[in-house]
């Protein structure tokens, strides 16, 4: 049996105890001395630890294998045998997004990975000179002219110019202010490596993924209007991404070590998510089978077209904030 060294008020809350109380009845704090151990330490991370991963247990099961079963669950008022929807999704797309960062994360990080330097010859200095007094006459190009864009690239390739540095070479001054805002933005990016963009990239898809989540939902009530409120198609929502991202996921670190894994995993991974969205539409809201697969038809043609424009104007919204 484990000794204790009890005191007379808990060392947490102050709540006054009796020698009976192994732990304070108003605050749960164990009542022994205040020196920790190691084992201690590690005793009270384990057991939270497990105390919280008890529901991730419970909830692993019915998420692979009966489609639906969680979010009715949830919905029956069941919330404490099964984890959190939204704590489940963000542990699942914390492992989707570092291993798909992984993946896509480029080994080479110097500047000679800029798409352009490859192509572009190098200047003399007397072309040097003739582009830096050349004039737009046509005024081609935008936001920076076309006649201009040879000098901008040598000037971000050779020279550590900083992007108002380079507008002034270019006398952007005279130019209105959102021309020079998209220009500077331009040689901003430009002077990012790939590896540095392609992180900042990654960064960013999470958080417009969880906002793109209620838009999924809102087409869920809108092709299953009678089927409950607007919460319900939400949390089905969210495991039915969550499933997603967990395939998804291991498709990442399977490609780490297959080579030309990417094909065929994402393939698979759509096939299974179909599979296991028909079957949860049938549970949630126990439609037929083969109206399930066309909703599911539908509902997938519209979502295409709103998270590709939502990622397009997520991502550059982000890169305009750089």
């Amino acid at each position: 049996m484990k000794r204790r060294r009890k005191h007379k008020a808990c060392l947490n809350c102050g709540e006054l105890l009796q020698q009976k109380h192994n732990y304070c009845p108003n605050c749960g704090q164990e009542n022994t001395d205040n020196h920790v151990s190691i084992g201690l330490l590690i005793r009270e991370f384990t057991s939270n630890f497990f105390s919280l991963d008890s529901r991730f247990a419970h909830t692993f099961k019915p998420f692979l294998f009966n489609p639906g079963k969680i979010t009715n669950a949830f919905l029956e008022g069941k919330r404490v045998y099964y984890a959190n929807p939204i704590r489940w999704y963000l542990v699942i797309s914390i492992f989707h997004f570092f291993f798909m960062a992984k993946m896509f994360s480029p080994t080479v990080k110097d500047r000679q990975l800029r798409g352009f330097q490859d192509e572009m010859e190098e200047l003399s200095q007397h072309k040097f000179d003739s582009l830096f007094h050349l004039t737009d006459t046509t005024n081609n190009g935008w936001p920076i002219p076309s006649s201009k864009s040879p000098l901008v690239d040598h000037l971000i390739v050779s020279t550590t110019l900083s992007p108002i540095e380079i507008m002034d070479t270019l006398n952007f001054e005279f130019e209105s202010w959102t021309r020079r805002y998209a220009a500077e933005k331009v040689i901003k990016i430009s002077q990012e490596s790939t590896a540095s963009l392609n992180t900042y990239i990654m960064r960013q898809i999470p958080v417009i993924v969880f906002f793109i989540l209620p838009i999924f939902a809102m087409l869920l009530k809108l092709f299953f209007w009678r089927k409950g409120l607007y919460i319900k198609h939400l949390i089905h929502s969210i495991h039915i991404h969550s499933f997603f991202f967990f395939l998804l996921g291991w498709v990442w670190v399977l490609a780490l070590w297959i080579e030309d894994f990417e094909d065929f995993g994402l393939g698979l991974t759509l096939l299974l998510s179909s599979i296991y969205i028909v079957i949860s539409f049938r549970s949630v809201y126990g439609v037929k089978y083969i109206w399930s697969a066309f909703r599911l038809m539908m509902i997938g043609f519209l979502y295409t077209i709103i998270i590709s424009f939502s990622l397009v104007i997520g991502i550059v919204l982000s890169l305009a904030l750089i």
